[in-house]
């Protein structure tokens, strides 16, 4: 495959890819089209099977989306330009793989402007908790120093302020930091633990499921159905998984969720699916993902209407919570509980061994038995010219005007 980008997203001389520089000076490749990035899906594909951090959410198909709504679509403080890093060892073998994208720093004119990997953002959505790298298993921390001195050594050619390195799994989270400069003094980097996803590792069979649940927990999972059908009466669970399936469901889905966050009853729900781009997204990764049999979209149907829905994404071995909705009306009987359970059921069933939820404590994901045992570093990479100095206490002043 050959692949190569001016700086500015214009074409320059070939140079595969097969080739590019070893650790040390990972290659930097820009453009500004979909074709051009669409040359590096058999790489990535490549590579997630073969990652540590493989993540439905960090799938070609999930990239290629994000790509297309967010990056080429300017939404929130994005600008259009990227950056597409790849990092390899000397015999050759690509290790690391960090797609980039120029945001305004905090979404605003005059703030410096922010290197962001993909799904990490201040300006928009970003529909994922991960943002999108991947690490070779067995090689994620030259992988991820690689990637980091190669952004470190272009902070002082480019205009960026700030280039954020989505690290490597760092064992539980201690709230450690470090602090170092570059040999040359071009750069600072920042190292940090942040949140990684919360787990269930499930046991193989359903009864042992539950038996490691709370007495409540095992009761709810009990109460929810024969209230249903007690007080409501016919009722039915559905599980969508062929293309034409899903497609039905996303539209079900972007209804309730955000209709969820709009009801008064309960806990208060942060709509993700605010606009037509988020949902369009939504709409186009699903499509993908049901072709390849990696979604699952549970919905419960009463009184001739859907009530409930949660959506569900998935890789061998492991399924991962998603978003969710439901209609007000039928909170008291908690549809997500009837859903969420009847999946996991089947995913024993079906030998998985993992469901993952998204990063961040919360009782709900604490009553299904998900822990978080490890946490993730994340590297800032930060300009030390004066005038990104400047700008850098400006954005400081701006959060702490917000959150006073």
């Amino acid at each position: 495959m050959t692949i190569a980008w001016g700086s500015e997203g214009q074409s320059s001389d070939a140079r595969p890819i097969d080739n590019a520089p070893a650790i040390g000076a990972a290659q930097a490749f820009s453009a500004n089209s979909e074709l051009q990035f669409r040359a590096l899906e058999p790489v990535w594909r490549d590579l997630h099977a073969r990652a540590s951090n493989a993540s439905p959410f960090r799938t070609w198909d999930f990239a290629a989306e994000w790509f297309r709504h967010f990056v080429q679509g300017k939404v929130g403080g994005a600008t259009g330009r990227f950056e597409i890093v790849v990092a390899k060892e000397r015999s050759g073998r690509v290790i690391g793989l960090l797609p980039m994208f120029e945001e305004k720093s905090l979404g605003a004119d005059g703030l410096g402007l922010t290197l962001q990997p993909f799904g990490r953002t201040h300006s928009l959505e970003s529909l994922t908790d991960e943002p999108v790298s991947l690490l070779r298993a067995g090689c994620e921390a030259a992988a991820v120093r690689a990637l980091s001195q190669h952004l470190g050594r272009r902070m002082r050619a480019e205009k960026w302020d700030i280039a954020v390195v989505p690290g490597e799994w760092s064992g539980e989270a201690t709230g450690w930091r470090s602090f170092r400069y570059s040999p040359r003094s071009e750069s600072a980097a920042l190292t940090r633990q942040v949140e990684a996803p919360l787990a269930i590792e499930l046991p193989r069979t359903w009864e042992t499921f539950l038996a490691g649940l709370t007495k409540s927990m095992r009761d709810n999972i009990a109460y929810y159905p024969r209230r249903l059908s007690r007080e409501v009466g016919s009722w039915s669970l559905a599980i969508a998984r062929s293309p034409r399936e899903v497609e039905v469901a996303t539209e079900q889905l972007i209804d309730l969720h955000r209709r969820r966050a709009r009801a008064e009853t309960g806990i208060p729900h942060h709509n993700h699916l605010v606009g037509e781009v988020e949902a369009s997204f939504v709409r186009r990764w699903f499509r993908r993902a049901a072709a390849r049999g990696e979604v699952s979209i549970g919905t419960v149907e009463a009184r001739g209407e859907v009530v409930g829905v949660q959506a569900f994404v998935e890789m061998p071995g492991c399924v991962s919570v998603y978003y969710s909705g439901y209609d007000e009306r039928y909170y008291r009987y908690s549809p997500l509980t009837v859903i969420t359970a009847h999946l996991i059921r089947d995913a024993i069933q079906r030998r998985v061994t993992r469901v993952e939820f998204p990063p961040g404590q919360a009782l709900w994901k604490a009553r299904w038995g998900a822990t978080a045992s490890l946490a993730r570093t994340e590297v800032s990479v930060y300009a030390v010219r004066g005038t990104a100095l400047l700008r850098g206490l400006s954005r400081r002043l701006r959060l702490l005007a917000r959150a006073a």
